[in-house]
């Protein structure tokens, strides 16, 4: 077999049978020989962004790994945005890129020219900062190590996508028919280890009576969900969550307060300020979690984090205590952890707290401008669709009232955390639908994010995908209006002055598409996602529709806008003192 027929072939034994595609010259012998082999298959798309970001659903479904094939030059380019989410979310992937022939690259010419073959581009440099691993080859040795080497780097540690990128010639060099693959060696934590980890924890825990845990999306990712779940239930020891973390456990779990951060829920966010001890799983506590100044944050609280990469825990530069392993071996040490004694008045306090502010509508937009409550949708849809339906986020206002208001019981629901860029849901729910045919499909979007990747509605109809695509239509982008709101008079450049939209039932028209208007809560009828075919949903909002609660800035994270009167202020910080005072 060549080079392209080679790496098609170790890629389908490995599992990872989907390529995603936009074809040109420099990756058309790879795309053939996608196309001859019995067991791969490939789609289509518009633009190579949605291509990877397609992909980048492909792990979050099931664990396996999807591949991106693109040309050389802006081909490869055009992979950068979706590479960086899947490198900021540790999603691995596995991006092809084809090349100019060696004989036409400037490399062997030892000239300084910018470029010397049609559309020759140093992809590989340009990817290095957000990918794992991104390497060219120069011969069908290379090839075969190298492919061995970045799979098993995308799924090692902290997984993450990598990038191959193949000179045509290399394409087409023979390489033989046996596939080279070196299965990579995991190293288990030893007994002592495992007793030291135990004991760092135990003595971290033991003069605590308020503990809390951070649940993040590390626990997910390494596969360890179901061990932390029961560790957590039989200590009876309350936790709360990342937005990533959201899609990995029920989250009617009685011991779960709610998710954590700027756009978090206001029990969460004062039990995180009143806890004693807070113990972090896989989560790296990012701006959005702790807000702009992490002084503020868990501030009665003695922390210690647990992550599998060294890098994340060096940023808490001593505040934190800190544990470097893979959640993977946490069931080896659950088992030697005790608990202390959990103050009664702690649980007593987050029930409270829980039983004031899970899963309640409290927005009060709406009520005031008799308008669409986004949130009430939200929860409409939740009832609509299917206990094992995959939920797609986007990014801004809509992705902020998807997290909010939905409680995650059997379904899938993601979005690209990190970079969050505009148009992630709708090329990602085709990804989630090609990948899993069987299973409904919902992509959540706003006006904006969805017209960044609106070309990928023909790939919906050719391959005739039924994917409902919701639109919370507030006419810009509301949350960065809200953010003008708070810090430039309201001046709406950008957003509402400059920005517009289509008719997006001419868009559906354009497309051959399904179009549902929403104006209210009763339109959301369970027709609507009974009918197998790819529909758009526009729900019709008013152009202010507030996200809430939001924390401003300069504010710790429990004291969100819209703000608590003092009383109640005061009550729920039953454990801090002075906690409207702002830390430098």
């Amino acid at each position: 077999m060549n080079g392209a027929e080679y790496i098609v072939e170790f890629l389908r034994q490995r599992g990872s049978d989907k390529f995603f595609l936009l074809t040109g010259g420099a990756c058309a012998f790879i795309i053939d020989a996608v196309g001859r082999n019995p067991g791969t298959t490939y789609t289509c798309f518009q633009h190579e962004q949605s291509a990877a970001m397609a992909v980048d659903s492909l792990y979050r479904i099931d664990g396996r790994l999807g591949v991106t094939v693109a040309t050389s030059g802006p081909g490869a380019t055009n992979l950068i945005t979706g590479i960086a989410s899947s490198y900021f979310d540790s999603i691995p992937a596995i991006h092809i890129t084809g090349q100019v022939n060696k004989l036409e690259s400037k490399g062997l010419e030892n000239c300084s020219a910018r470029q010397l073959g049609f559309q020759e581009t140093n992809i590989v440099d340009m990817v290095k900062p957000v990918t794992k691993y991104a390497v060219q080859v120069n011969s069908a040795k290379e090839l075969k190590e190298e492919l061995s080497k970045a799979y098993n780097i995308a799924i090692s540690g902290r997984k993450g996508p990598v990038l191959i990128d193949v000179p045509m010639n290399i394409q087409n060099e023979e390489m033989g028919e046996e596939i080279f693959y070196e299965v990579p060696e995991k190293l288990a934590l030893n007994d002592n280890q495992n007793n030291e980890i135990a004991q760092k924890i135990n003595d971290f825990l033991k003069d605590g009576e308020r503990p809390l845990v951070v649940w993040g999306a590390g626990i997910g990712l390494s596969g360890s969900e179901q061990s932390i779940e029961n560790f957590l239930e039989e200590n009876n020891l309350p936790f709360v969550s990342s937005w990533a973390g959201m899609t990995y456990f029920d989250n009617t779990s009685d011991n779960y307060i709610g998710h954590i951060g700027v756009y978090g829920n206001r029990g969460a966010n004062f039990a995180i300020q009143n806890c004693d001890r807070l113990l972090v799983l896989g989560s790296r506590l990012d701006n959005r979690q702790r807000g702009g100044n992490p002084n503020n944050f868990a501030i009665t609280a003695e922390t210690l984090a647990i992550d599998v990469d060294q890098g994340e825990l060096d940023k808490y530069r001593n505040k934190y205590e800190t544990i470097c392993m893979d959640l993977s071996d946490f069931s080896s040490i659950s088992s030697n952890i005790k608990i202390p004694k959990i103050s009664a008045d702690w649980l007593s306090y987050l029930k409270d707290l829980k039983n004031q502010y899970f899963n309640r509508d409290l927005s009060e937009f709406h009520k005031k401008e008799n308008s669409l409550s986004p949130y009430k949708i939200v929860q409409s849809l939740q009832s609509c669709i299917q206990e094992d339906a995959i939920v797609i986020g986007d990014t801004g206002a809509a992705l902020c009232w998807m997290y909010q208001a939905f409680i995650r019981t059997k379904q899938l629901i993601f979005t690209s955390g990190g970079n969050s860029p505009m148009g992630y849901s709708l090329p990602a729910s085709i990804g989630a639908a090609i990948h899993a045919p069987q299973r409904q499909i919902i992509s959540l979007n706003g006006d904006g994010g969805f017209q960044l990747n609106l070309q990928e509605l023909q790939t919906i109809k050719q391959y005739d995908l039924d994917i409902k695509i919701f639109i919370f239509n507030n006419y810009g982008y509301g949350i960065i209006k809200q953010f003008q709101d708070s810090y430039c008079e309201s001046r709406y450049d950008a957003t509402g002055k400059g920005y517009s939209c289509p008719d997006f039932k001419n868009i559906a028209n354009a497309y051959d598409l399904e179009y549902h208007e929403i104006k209210s809560v009763d339109d959301m009828k369970q027709s609507i996602f009974d009918e197998k075919v790819a529909t758009i949903i526009d729900v019709k909002l008013h152009p202010n529709t507030l996200i809430e609660p939001k924390l401003e800035m300069g504010r710790p994270i429990h004291d969100q806008f819209p703000y608590l009167d003092d009383a109640e202020f005061e009550t729920n910080s039953r454990f801090c003192e002075n906690t409207r005072k702002i830390n430098s």
